[in-house]
C-alpha cells in the first residue's frame, strides 16, 4: 500500500498542474495490478503438478516386454509395473517383433482401437531392428535408425491420437548384449555403442514432439548402471550375476538375448521410477518392488536342492536342454498347399509334458523360426514335425495325401531335396519351401525369382548364424 499511495501523491500532483482528473483511475489500476501480482504469485507457488490416472497399462515391443513360454524369464516389467500401480495388464508384446512386423501385425492399431484414453502404453521397440542391421553397424553404416524412427512414428501417432500416454524405452547399450558380442570381436564393439547413443538421442527427439504424450525411459542408463555397478543389483546382501555370465535364476540374464525374472525386476524398479517422474499420480508416487519381493524371483534363499533337468537320451522330440548353455539360431519356412500359405503356430515345442524346454523348440514369426537345440544333438525337419503332431513324408504333407497327379517338393536352400524324406538335416539350413499341388490345381515351379520372401536378406545374414554357431559351439 505504500508504493500504491506514493504513487497516487505523485500523479495528484501531476493533475494540480494539468488538470486532468486520473488520480482515482490510477489508483484503481495500481490496486489492481499489486493484488493480481500477489495472485500469481500465490498460484504459482501453490499449484499442483499435472497428474494422470490410469485405468490399463499394456506392453508394446519385442520380448523384454512379453512371450516368455519358459516361465524362467517373467513376470515382466511392465507386469511388474501394472501390479505396482493397481492397473489392469494388457500383454501386446511378442517375441522376435521388428518394428516393421509389429504394425504389420496391427499390434499397436489393437491396443487403440480397444483400450484408448486412461491407458499407458510401455513400449520397447527396435532391439530386433538393430540386430538384423549388425552387419550395418560394424561398418558404421546407421542409416537404418531413419527406418526405425519412420515405423516407431507410425505406431506412437496412432496411440497418441487415441488419447493414450506412452512410455517409450530406449535401447540398452547393445555393445554389452551377448549375442553381438559372442559374433563379433571387440572392436566392433564400439559401433553398437555409437548406434545405440544415435538412437537414444533420436527416440528423445521424436517424444519431444508429442509435446507430454510421449516420455522417455532411459532404459540404457538403468542397464549400464546394472551392468558397472555393483550395489545396484545386489539384494539383501546378495549379488546377482551380470553378463557375460548367464544362469536362469540369479544372473541379469538368462540368455544372450533376455534378462532373467530378477533382471526383470530390477528393471522394473527403474521403470518405476521414470513413471513417478513423468506420469505422476494424483495420489503419490507409486511403490517400487522391495528387496523381499525382487529376492523371491533368485533362489539365493533356498535350501532346496537345484531343480536337475531331466535329459531323455535317443529322443530328441522329448529330451529337455539347459537354456543357459543352448544355442539357437534362425531358419525360414514356408508350407504352401495349392498355392495358399500353412501358418506355422508359435511355440511348437515349449511346455512339453516333460520339461519347459524340448531339446528341439522352434517359435515363429513371419516365416522366421527359431531353432533351438542342445548343442550335440543333431536335428532333422522330422524332429520338428514330430513336436509339432503333423506328417511330413514324400508321400503326404500334413493331411494332404500325395495321390495320382499331385506333387509335394521340398526346397532346401532354393535347392530341390532329393535325399530321404525319413532323415532331412537342417544343419545350417537356411531356408525350407514344402510346396504341395494338387492334381486340380496347376503345378507351380521354384523359379529363381520366385524364392522365399525376403530371401536376398536370408542370404546377407548366413555369415552371420554360421558365425554365432560356431561360436557357441565352442563355448
Amino acid at each position: 500500500m505504500a508504493i500504491t499511495y506514493y504513487l497516487y501523491i505523485t500523479w495528484s500532483r501531476e493533475i494540480n498542474v494539468y488538470g486532468r482528473p486520473l488520480a482515482p483511475i490510477i489508483i484503481v489500476v495500481m490496486l489492481f495490478t499489486t493484488s493480481m501480482t500477489s495472485a500469481v504469485s500465490a498460484q504459482e507457488e501453490n499449484e499442483p503438478l499435472e497428474s494422470y490416472e490410469y485405468h490399463t497399462l499394456a506392453s508394446l515391443g519385442d520380448s523384454t516386454l512379453g512371450s516368455d513360454p519358459t516361465g524362467y524369464r517373467g513376470p515382466f516389467a511392465s507386469l511388474h509395473a501394472a501390479n505396482l500401480m493397481g492397473l489392469d495388464y494388457y500383454e501386446g508384446a511378442v517375441g522376435g517383433d521388428r518394428s516393421w512386423t509389429l504394425i504389420e501385425a496391427g499390434r499397436h492399431t489393437n491396443i487403440a482401437e480397444n483400450y484408448g484414453e486412461g491407458t499407458l502404453v510401455t513400449m520397447m521397440v527396435g532391439a530386433w531392428d538393430f540386430i538384423d542391421s549388425d552387419y550395418q553397424i560394424v561398418n558404421e553404416d546407421y542409416s537404418f535408425i531413419d527406418h526405425l524412427e519412420e515405423n516407431i512414428s507410425i505406431i506412437l501417432d496412432t496411440l497418441t491420437e487415441a488419447n493414450i500416454d506412452v512410455l517409450v524405452w530406449t535401447l540398452p547399450n547393445m555393445s554389452f548384449l551377448p549375442f553381438l558380442t559372442q559374433i563379433f570381436p571387440t572392436e566392433k564393439h564400439q559401433f553398437f555403442t555409437e548406434a545405440s547413443s544415435l538412437w537414444a538421442d533420436r527416440l528423445s527427439q521424436i517424444a519431444e514432439a508429442y509435446e507430454g504424450r510421449v516420455e522417455v525411459f532411459d532404459l540404457m542408463r538403468a542397464s549400464d548402471d546394472l551392468l558397472q555397478n555393483s550395489t545396484a543389483r545386489t539384494i539383501g546382501g546378495f549379488e546377482v550375476i551380470s553378463p557375460p555370465e548367464m544362469c536362469d535364476k540369479n544372473c541379469i540374464m538368462i540368455d544372450s538375448l533376455h534378462p532373467t525374472s530378477v533382471g526383470q525386476g530390477l528393471l522394473a524398479n527403474y521403470m518405476m521410477e521414470a513413471i513417478n517422474q513423468k506420469f505422476p499420480s494424483p495420489n503419490g508416487d507409486y511403490p517400487l518392488l522391495t528387496e523381499d519381493e525382487l529376492i523371491s524371483l533368485t533362489n539365493f534363499n533356498s535350501t532346496e536342492e537345484e531343480e536337475v533337468k531331466t535329459f531323455v537320451e535317443g529322443d530328441l522330440t522329448e529330451a529337455c536342454f539347459d537354456w543357459t548353455t543352448t544355442g539357437y539360431r534362425d531358419m525360414y519356412v514356408t508350407i504352401t498347399v495349392d498355392g495358399e500359405d500353412v501358418e506355422i503356430p508359435s511355440y511348437v515345442g515349449f511346455n512339453t509334458e516333460l520339461c519347459k524346454q524340448s531339446t528341439h523348440v522352434m517359435y515363429t514369426g513371419s516365416r522366421v523360426v527359431n531353432v533351438v537345440t542342445d548343442i550335440t544333438n543333431n536335428l532333422t525337419l522330422n524332429h520338428f514335425f514330430d513336436i509339432w503332431g503333423q506328417n511330413l513324408s514324400s508321400t503326404q504333407i500334413m493331411d494332404y495325401e500325395v495321390e495320382e497327379g499331385d506333387s509335394l517338393k521340398l526346397f532346401i536352400d532354393l535347392v530341390e531335396y532329393v535325399g530321404d524324406w525319413g532323415d532331412i538335416p537342417i544343419e545350417g539350413v537356411i531356408s525350407i519351401e514344402i510346396i504341395y499341388t494338387s492334381a486340380a490345381e496347376p503345378e507351380s515351379e521354384l523359379s529363381e525369382d520366385e524364392s522365399v520372401p525376403g530371401f536376398p536378406m536370408i542370404l546377407a545374414i548366413v555369415s552371420i548364424l554360421g558365425a554365432l554357431v560356431v561360436t557357441r559351439r565352442r563355448r
